[in-house]
């Protein structure tokens, strides 16, 4: 499946003549610094931006195309969008706000428990969704977005609320995920949008910048923190050996590095 876009206009002060053709397969990575204009790029693409002129073809079918206007409403686009922040609906329980989505799916590619126990809440389901972390929201707003069958799912941000463990655990799920149905993905980690997304636009204010492998678009990501396993300490000698992530950093001979350790206490808590 192919996705054209080609946006131009204003919104607000901000300017954008955003062009960019795609072959959707696995997931594509959307990265740039704040303001550059990513979200409303999603958000254009699932219908809920209509502020910008010009055209967006997914496959075979015209979502929008101002000069003809042609402008598909967005609960017909059959695109999921994964916000920042969960948006579940507080008067449901999880179960019934994966259920509430189910509905919208003409042929479903999971069960809600299934997902549940992908995600990690199989435990929340009965309760409402107000009682849950930030965490936990967000992993069942990722199962609400997945459990609904779209055709393409949009994610913006989506785990920024997760710690370190669930954020691995949860990557590694969507990047199995991506194989059957396409992603687009857009991190402030460069490390989770290396790990999880081929190829990678980066954007500029209001327009692509570059798109394509993480080895070409490479010199325009910033520079990066790491995630590393202890493998020895010797607190005498004040040495530590790390095993580090497969997209962690460069480093160089006496190059003074911060480490941050997990603190003990948030063992266990989201």
């Amino acid at each position: 499946m192919s996705l054209h876009i080609d946006l131009h206009g204003r919104l607000g002060d901000f300017v954008f003549n955003f062009e960019l053709d795609l072959q959707l397969a696995g997931a594509i990575g959307i990265f740039g610094s704040s303001g550059v204009g990513k979200t409303s790029i999603l958000r254009a693409i699932c219908g809920l931006e209509d502020g910008l002129q010009g055209t967006i073809v997914l496959g075979d079918e015209v979502l929008q195309d101002s000069n003809n206007k042609i402008f598909v409403a967005a609960d017909k686009r059959n695109i999921g969008m994964v916000f920042q922040d969960s948006r579940l609906f507080p008067h449901l329980t999880v179960r019934q706000n994966l259920q509430l989505a189910l509905r919208q799916a003409q042929k479903p590619l999971f069960g809600i428990d299934e997902l549940a126990n992908e995600c990690e809440f199989a435990e929340l389901l009965e309760q409402p969704a107000p009682s849950l972390s930030a965490g936990q929201r967000q992993r069942v707003a990722i199962a609400r977005a997945l459990i609904a069958a779209p055709r393409l799912l949009l994610m913006d941000e989506p785990l920024a609320a997760l710690d370190v463990d669930s954020r691995q655990r949860i990557l590694a799920f969507l990047q199995r995920v991506s194989r059957n149905l396409p992603i687009i993905f857009i991190s402030h980690s460069v490390a989770e949008t290396l790990h999880l997304c081929e190829p990678i636009v980066v954007m500029t204010p209001g327009r692509v910048e570059m798109c394509g492998s993480a080895q070409q678009v490479d010199h325009l990501l910033p520079r990066r923190r790491g995630i590393g396993t202890v493998v020895a300490f010797n607190a005498e000698r004040g040495e530590i050996t790390l095993k580090l992530d497969d997209y962690a950093p460069d480093f160089a001979a006496d190059q003074v590095v911060g480490l941050v350790s997990e603190p003990s206490w948030l063992k266990g808590r989201e």
